[in-house]
């Protein structure tokens, strides 16, 4: 049985030989998938890489596939009818463009670290600047936008105690190399299980710790609903959790990519300040975060990861027929009241 609206979780069953054949592909073709790109992008050039990638997000924009319906679904949330077809059209084609841009840069970058995280990032605004310079301990919050794998790398190399939290994501033969380049420029890293007592640890030592807000958490694992553009959406609460504990303000930080200048810009979208985070309630804390998204989302589509299924469910008793095709029924809300 495959999950629907109404069922979205199937009852456990033995993998079939082709799910088992499938599986026992996936190593090898993820050593070749790995090797090509790491060992070929790094030697281009700059204008290469950005040259290539302007074709690789031609192509993503023009192939068929689940992950364009999905960005078009989200489009329709957060635009509804105030943009054209033709003007959707061309946010996800930038927003193409920028994500073969990004998975280009990951490699690019891999090479050269220290010295291709100094040429290309910057500080966009004295806010962003006291944070960087600064020796309080502060949560910076960002999303899936302009490259967030760079900016933690940016501000460990300034000499800033940087530490972000990761979920881990397919097999050891890709996360490890991903966090090995996340530790290039001495940023630490905390993986998510668990991850609360990672972050007060770092906090209480004056560090500045990173967390992505734009991902789905189920209520059982300490998710709540916020508006998100009009349609409730499961938030982490970990940030404004922590922040009201300890004190310690909030940034809400995007990695933007200034296309003239090549170069990602850091900047602060709102802050928090810790007198603030003391007197708000963590799920107060969390929908302001939320809200600055909203705006920094807005302020740059094209450079946002639209293709990610950020309204994954729908608190039970809501109408299926507002949310996305791909959403489905979150019958955990009632043991779990937000």
């Amino acid at each position: 049985m495959k999950p629907s609206r109404d069922n979205p979780f199937p009852p456990d069953r033995t993998p079939s030989a082709s799910q088992r054949f499938r599986r026992a592909l996936l190593p090898p073709v993820e050593a070749v998938a790995l090797w090509l790109p790491s060992h070929l992008v790094p030697r281009l050039s700059r204008r290469a890489v950005r040259r290539l990638a302007r074709a690789l997000g031609a192509a993503m924009a023009r192939i068929p596939s689940g992950a364009r319906r999905v960005a078009r679904a989200n489009l329709d949330v957060v635009y509804g009818a105030t943009k054209s077809p033709e003007e959707k059209r061309a946010i996800l084609r930038a927003a193409f463009d920028h994500a073969a841009l990004v998975l280009l840069d990951y490699f690019w970058f891999s090479r050269h670290t220290a010295e291709r995280v100094a040429r290309h990032c910057a500080p966009a605004d004295e806010a962003m600047s006291r944070w960087i310079d600064g020796r309080f301990p502060g949560i910076l919050v960002t999303a899936h936008l302009g490259n967030w794998e760079l900016g933690g790398q940016y501000i460990a190399l300034r000499g800033r105690s940087m530490w972000s939290v990761y979920r881990p994501i397919g097999t050891n033969r890709t996360l490890m190399p991903l966090l090995k380049f996340r530790q290039a420029t001495g940023q630490h890293v905390i993986a998510r299980e668990g991850a609360m007592m990672g972050m007060m640890r770092a906090l209480r030592q004056n560090s500045l710790v990173a967390i992505l807000l734009d991902q789905h958490t189920d209520p059982s694992d300490g998710g709540f609903y916020l508006d998100f553009f009009g349609l409730p959406a499961a938030f982490s609460n970990a940030a404004g959790h922590i922040a009201h504990r300890l004190k310690v303000p909030v940034g809400l930080v995007g990695v933007v990519h200034d296309a003239d200048e090549d170069r990602y810009r850091l900047a602060i979208y709102d802050e928090i300040t810790s007198e603030e985070a003391a007197a708000l309630a963590p799920k107060a804390i969390t929908a302001r975060i939320v809200a600055g998204l909203e705006r920094m989302i807005l302020a740059n589509p094209g450079q946002w990861l639209w293709v990610y299924r950020r309204w994954k469910r729908w608190p039970l008793g809501d109408d299926p027929a507002r949310f996305p095709f791909y959403a489905v029924v979150d019958r955990s809300v009632a043991d779990h009241p937000q």
